[in-house]
C-alpha cells in the first residue's frame, strides 16, 4: 500500500481486519517521515504500547523520533500539568478518565497547548481507533485541527464501549480519507499457518452477516473444538481438566504452547458478574498447580487503590487498634495472600504455636510483627510483607497486585509519601511506557486486544454472546486455536 499517501493526507484512515498488518504499517510510517519533530502515537492499553514498540524495534527506528502513550495517559499528562489536583477526581473514581478526557479536549484547544503540540510533533497516529469512545474521538478531533492525524482500526474489534458509546466509523469519520485497505493476513502467512488465516477470514465474513452462526465442524481440524460440560472443570478426572492440564503443563514439550493465552469469557449470570478478576484468580488456582500462568489484570483495577489506602491507614493507625495482628491480617494479608497460607500461621489475633524448624520461622515472624507494631513504619511493614512472600512462600492471589503494592511501598519509603499516591504514580508510568505481555497467560478479550500468542485457548466459548468479542478472541492465535464449548455450534445474538 502507499504509506506516503496515508501520511501526506491531513486526515487519513486505514481499515483492516485483525492480523493484516496495521501495527506494522504504523511502524513503517515512522521510516518515511522527514521532520525534526517527533511522531506522536497513541493507543488504548499498556500492552498495546508494548506491541507497537516491538514492531518499531524490529525496524531499528530511533526512540528519539517518536513518542508513544495510551490515549488516557496522554490526556492525563497534560491535565496534571495544567490543572490543580484539587479539581481532579481520585484516580479510582468511576468518572476519573471521563473527566480527564472531557477537560483535556478543551485544554487542547487553547493557544498555549496548541503551540506546545505543534512545536513537538509532526503527526499524530492513533491505533485501534474502533475502541475510541465518543469523548476520546472529540479530543482527537480537537488536536487534528492543527496536527495531521492518521488513524487505524477495525470496526469488528470495537469492544471497549461499556461505559460510553464508541465512535461510529460510518457516521463520525466523514472528514477522514480511507487509504487502500490491507488485504493480506500477515499474522498467519508469516508463521506458516495460511490455512488458519483463511478460516479466520471466513469466520469474519460469517460474523459480519446477519446469521452469525459458527459451526466448528466446518473448520476442523484447523480449529480444535473440544466439547465439554462447563461444570466438569471442577472435576480433576474430567476430559475438560485433563485436556487443560496437558496444555498448561505442555506435557509434549510443544514450542507452540510456550506462548499461550487462556481467554475467560466475561458475562452476567443471575445478576452475578462472571469472569472478573476474582473469578479468574480462583480459576487459576484451580487449574494451574505449577504456577505457570500469568494472571492478566486491568491497569486501573480498583483493588490497587483501595488496598493502597488500607496500607496507609494501617501504618498510621496500628497503634490505635485493639487487635493488632488481626488488623494486619484483615487490612493487608488477606487481600493479597491465599487464605490457606495465612491460616497455617495466624488465627484471630495470635500466631499458631510451631515446633522444630517452624518454631524458628514463627519467632522471626513474631519479631517482624512486633517491630511493625512498635515502629508503625512503612519500612517495617514492607519487611514483614517480603518475609511472608519470599521466605515463608505465602502464595499470592494475584501476582500483579502484590508486585504493584511492593513497588508502591518502596516508592512511598524513598519519596516519603503515601502508598496510595505512590500507586497512582506507578500506574501512570506504566500507562505511558507500556508493559510487555508474553509467556503463558490467562485473561480476557479486553485485556489482550492487539496481542499475539502462538496458541490461544478459549474456555467456555458458549458464554461469549458478542460476536466482536469472539472475533477478537480467535484472532489472537498465530498458530493454534483451541475452543472449549458445550456445543460445536455457536450463535451470537449481539
Amino acid at each position: 500500500m502507499n504509506l506516503k499517501e496515508f501520511i501526506s493526507t491531513r486526515r487519513s484512515i486505514i481499515i483492516a481486519p485483525a492480523g493484516y498488518g496495521k501495527t506494522y504499517a504504523l511502524a513503517k510510517c515512522l521510516t518515511i517521515t522527514d521532520s525534526d519533530k517527533k511522531q506522536l502515537i497513541i493507543t488504548h492499553t499498556h500492552a498495546g504500547i508494548a506491541a507497537i514498540k516491538e514492531k518499531i524495534a524490529k525496524l531499528n527506528i530511533p526512540n528519539s523520533t517518536f513518542c508513544i502513550e495510551t490515549i488516557n495517559g496522554f490526556a492525563q499528562k497534560y491535565m496534571l500539568s495544567f490543572y490543580s489536583n484539587a479539581i481532579i477526581p481520585e484516580q479510582e473514581s468511576k468518572n476519573y478518565f471521563l473527566f480527564i478526557i472531557q477537560n483535556a479536549t478543551e485544554l487542547f484547544k487553547t493557544k498555549a497547548v496548541k503551540r506546545v503540540l505543534q512545536s513537538t510533533y509532526q503527526n499524530i497516529f492513533v491505533d485501534e481507533y474502533q475502541d475510541c469512545t465518543l469523548s476520546q474521538h472529540k479530543m482527537i478531533m480537537a488536536i487534528s485541527e492543527y496536527l495531521p492525524t492518521h488513524i487505524m482500526g477495525d470496526p469488528m474489534q470495537g469492544i471497549f464501549g461499556f461505559n460510553e458509546p464508541l465512535v461510529n466509523f460510518e457516521n463520525d469519520l466523514d472528514s477522514f480519507k480511507i487509504v487502500n485497505q490491507l488485504d493480506t493476513p500477515w499474522r498467519w502467512n508469516t508463521t506458516g499457518n495460511t490455512q488458519l488465516g483463511l478460516i479466520l477470514k471466513e469466520i469474519r465474513s460469517i460474523l459480519c452477516s446477519n446469521r452469525k452462526v459458527i459451526n466448528f465442524k466446518s473448520f476442523s481440524p484447523t480449529i480444535e473444538n473440544i466439547l465439554i460440560n462447563e461444570s466438569d472443570i471442577f472435576n480433576q478426572k474430567s476430559i475438560y481438566r485433563r485436556q487443560l492440564n496437558t496444555i498448561i503443563n505442555n506435557n509434549n514439550q510443544s514450542k507452540e504452547l510456550e506462548s499461550l493465552l487462556l481467554i475467560v469469557p466475561e458475562y452476567i449470570e443471575n445478576g452475578v458478574n462472571r469472569g472478573g478478576i476474582n473469578s479468574r484468580a480462583k480459576l487459576k488456582a484451580l487449574i494451574d498447580y505449577s504456577h505457570q500462568l500469568t494472571l492478566l489484570e486491568a491497569i486501573d483495577n480498583k483493588d490497587f487503590y483501595s488496598i493502597s489506602k488500607s496500607i496507609d491507614k494501617l501504618v498510621n493507625g496500628i497503634h490505635r487498634r485493639n487487635k493488632k495482628l488481626k488488623a494486619i491480617s484483615e487490612d493487608l494479608l488477606q487481600k493479597v495472600f491465599y487464605k490457606g497460607s495465612i491460616d497455617a500461621w495466624i488465627t484471630e489475633d495470635r500466631l499458631i504455636n510451631k515446633r522444630g524448624k517452624d518454631a524458628k520461622t514463627k519467632q522471626k515472624l513474631e519479631d517482624l510483627i512486633n517491630s511493625f507494631i512498635d515502629e508503625s513504619s512503612m519500612s517495617s511493614l514492607l519487611e514483614l510483607l517480603l518475609f511472608l512472600k519470599n521466605e515463608m512462600k505465602f502464595k499470592s492471589k494475584r501476582v500483579d497486585l502484590i508486585t504493584s503494592i511492593i513497588k508502591s511501598m518502596r516508592i512511598a519509603i524513598v519519596e516519603n509519601k503515601s502508598v496510595y499516591d505512590s500507586m497512582v504514580s506507578y500506574k501512570n508510568i506504566i500507562r505511558r511506557v507500556g508493559r510487555k505481555v508474553q509467556g503463558k497467560c490467562i485473561g480476557t478479550t479486553l485485556l489482550t486486544k492487539g496481542l499475539e500468542f502462538d496458541t490461544v485457548v478459549i474456555l467456555n466459548a458458549h458464554r461469549i454472546s458478542d460476536h466482536k468479542h469472539f472475533y477478537v478472541a480467535v484472532t489472537r492465535a498465530c498458530k493454534r486455536l483451541i475452543v472449549f464449548s458445550n456445543s460445536s455450534i455457536l450463535q451470537f445474538t449481539n
